[in-house]
C-alpha cells in the first residue's frame, strides 16, 4: 500500500469519529480526503495532522463531490435533533434528519459506484447505529433514517458483490462523542438534570456501564476496508458491549 496507497473518503469528518477514522486510516498508510459541513478550523487541523484533504460540502442541501477515484468510501456523517413523538415531528427536521442521513450516503455510494465498477474493487462502510437495528421512542427521523441505512447497505452488498465490491455497516450503540454531548446537553435541559447524569444513566443500560469508544468503530472499518474481509459482505455489525445481544 505504500507504493500505490488506496484512497479513502471519510464524510463527517470533522467529526469525533470521523477524527478517529481519519486517524485510523492515515496510520496505515491510506491517501485520506474527508467531507466535513462547518468546522473549518478542525479541518485545516486534520489536513495538517494527516495530510489530508478536506471538502467543505452541506449534505443539508444540493451538493456536489469530488471526481476522485476512490477505493474505500466511509459514510461517517450523521445528526440526531428530534426527541419528540411521530405526529409532533415538525417536517423541516425529519427531511433534514433524511437527507443528511440518508439521502447523503445514498449520492455518496452512486457517485463512486462506478468507479470500483471499473476496477472490479472497493470497499463501502456505513457508520450507522444500533437505531438502525431496533427502535426507540420520541426519535423517529433518526430511527427510520438509519433503518434506510440499513437497507441501502444490503442492496448495494446484493447488487455489487459480483465486481469484487463490499458493502457492509458499523451499528454502534451511543459513543463517547461530540454529537452525544449535544444530545446530552438537549435532553438534560428538557428533563432537568445535568449532562453528566444524562450519560452516566445511557451508560448505566450497557452491560459493560459504559459507552463505546471512537477507536472501536474506527477499528472495525480498518478491518471491513482490508483484503481479509473481502467475503464479509451486508452485514450490520453492532458495537455495543453486548447491549442488543
Amino acid at each position: 500500500m505504500k507504493n500505490n496507497p488506496k484512497k479513502i473518503f471519510i464524510t463527517g469528518g470533522t467529526g469525533t469519529v470521523g477524527s478517529s477514522l481519519i486517524e485510523s486510516f492515515f496510520k496505515k498508510g491510506y491517501s485520506v480526503y474527508f467531507q466535513f459541513s462547518s468546522n473549518d478550523t478542525k479541518a485545516k487541523g486534520l489536513e495538517t495532522t494527516y495530510q489530508a484533504k478536506s471538502f467543505k460540502i452541506d449534505f443539508k442541501q444540493s451538493f456536489d463531490l469530488p471526481d476522485i477515484n476512490f477505493d474505500v468510501i466511509v459514510n461517517n456523517t450523521g445528526i440526531n435533533i428530534s426527541d419528540v413523538l411521530t405526529h409532533e415531528v415538525v417536517e423541516s427536521i425529519w427531511q433534514e434528519t433524511l437527507n443528511v442521513n440518508l439521502t447523503a450516503p445514498f449520492k455518496v455510494c452512486k457517485f463512486y459506484l462506478p468507479k470500483m465498477i471499473e476496477k472490479k474493487w472497493g470497499r463501502i462502510i456505513n457508520i450507522n447505529s444500533i437505531y438502525g437495528l431496533r427502535g426507540v421512542d420520541n426519535n423517529s427521523p433518526y430511527i427510520v433514517s438509519k433503518h434506510g441505512l440499513t437497507g441501502l447497505t444490503k442492496s448495494i452488498a446484493k447488487e455489487y458483490a459480483i465486481h469484487g465490491i463490499t458493502c457492509n455497516e458499523i451499528c454502534p450503540g451511543a459513543i463517547e462523542s461530540e454529537l452525544m454531548n449535544r444530545i446530552a446537553v438537549r435532553i438534560a435541559k428538557e428533563e432537568g438534570t445535568t449532562p453528566e447524569n444524562f450519560l452516566k444513566e445511557v451508560a448505566s443500560t450497557y452491560p459493560s456501564r459504559r459507552l463505546v469508544m471512537p477507536n472501536e468503530v474506527s477499528a472495525l472499518a480498518l478491518f471491513l476496508a482490508s483484503e481479509e474481509a473481502s467475503f464479509i459482505n451486508g452485514s450490520s455489525i453492532p458495537v455495543d458491549g453486548g447491549l442488543i445481544c
